[in-house]
């Protein structure tokens, strides 16, 4: 049984209110459910070509909690400093 918090259903919300609240809108969404949170996020089959700029230029991420994105908050920080373009915020 998933715990409630992460529930896809349940993630959405969240994500779509952070987007707003920084005055963005959602372009794609990258839901690696079946997918580790151990493994590296650029080799994530949906996140990573994100991360690797192969969808084109984005100003960010966002997601329901730090852990949805990498495993804690110095993969998050080690994400940040990986973006292909060097910059834009990511929001949890």
């Amino acid at each position: 049984m998933q715990a409630a918090t992460s529930s896809p259903a349940r993630q959405r919300d969240p994500i779509l209110d952070a987007a707003g609240r920084a005055g963005g809108h959602i372009i794609g969404w990258a839901d690696d459910w079946e997918v580790s949170g151990a493994s590296d996020p650029f080799t994530r089959p949906k996140l990573g070509p994100w991360l690797k700029g192969l969808h084109g230029p984005y100003d960010g991420l966002a997601a329901s909690a730090v852990d949805r994105i990498g495993r804690d908050v110095y993969e998050g920080l080690r994400l940040a400093r990986a973006r292909p373009d060097g910059s834009g915020p990511f929001a949890s």
